[in-house]
């Protein structure tokens, strides 16, 4: 997960000129809470707490309202937070999964 992290973090924040008034801070927003997020994840060494869990499914969510169907170029960058948001939820379910 710590290399899907770093993978994130080096993808590019969207271009302001192809986002509607207000759409690129609700991207920036997105993409800093998954951040969060993640950074939780691997801090709890893969057991994060249910307020984390809920901003996770929070994000995900959030992040899927903005995908449009088509090729429109600005889903490159939610697509792509969301296959890492839909991966970080897995790791969080698994581990949760395992618990005893």
């Amino acid at each position: 997960m710590a290399n899907r992290h770093s993978a994130f973090q080096r993808f590019p924040h969207p271009d302001g000129t192809a986002c509607r008034d207000g759409q690129a801070r609700q991207l920036a927003g997105l993409r800093a809470r998954l951040d969060d997020c993640a950074l939780s994840y691997l801090t709890a060494l893969g057991r994060p707490d249910g307020s984390v869990r809920d901003a996770l499914a929070d994000t995900v969510d959030g992040i899927s309202r903005l995908v449009r169907p088509g090729y429109t170029p600005l889903n490159m960058y939610p697509l792509t937070w969301l296959r890492f948001a839909n991966l970080l939820a897995y790791a969080v379910d698994a581990a949760l999964s395992t618990e005893p």
